[in-house]
């Protein structure tokens, strides 16, 4: 894998799913102990948002590797992915479990992408 600003970027966004994850989890974790419930668990989630400026960080990150990949239609489909993980990450914190799934699909999409070797030019 060669290092690019699109990639880096998607290093950003891994980290942040990561620290999503693990707040989800021990969000679940305190709430195991009233009584494991889903809801529960979101309005949890709903309390610990202060990170929206991440969000915003992230969000401004994307757009910028997007209009970088604005030729590379899978990489715009990655960014597009993890900016509106980004976005519902700051209004609706407690769906962040498929927020994450969907920001790890999109970061997926962007560290395995490979830049097509150029054709020989035959003379």
């Amino acid at each position: 894998m060669k290092p690019s600003v699109i990639k880096l970027i998607g290093l950003y966004s891994l980290l942040y799913a990561v620290f999503t994850v693990v707040v989800l989890l021990w969000a679940s974790l305190t709430a195991l102990r009233s009584g494991f419930s889903f809801p529960a668990v979101g309005r949890l989630m709903m309390l610990w948002e202060p990170r929206w400026w991440l969000s915003v960080i992230g969000i401004a990150l994307h757009v910028l590797a997007y209009l970088k990949a604005l030729r590379r239609p899978r990489l715009l489909l990655g960014n597009l992915l993890c900016i509106w993980a980004f976005v519902a990450y700051a209004l609706v914190p407690n769906y962040s479990l498929y927020l994450a799934i969907m920001q790890l699909a999109g970061v997926f999409i962007i560290m395995t992408y490979h830049r097509p070797e150029p054709a020989a030019v035959e003379e």
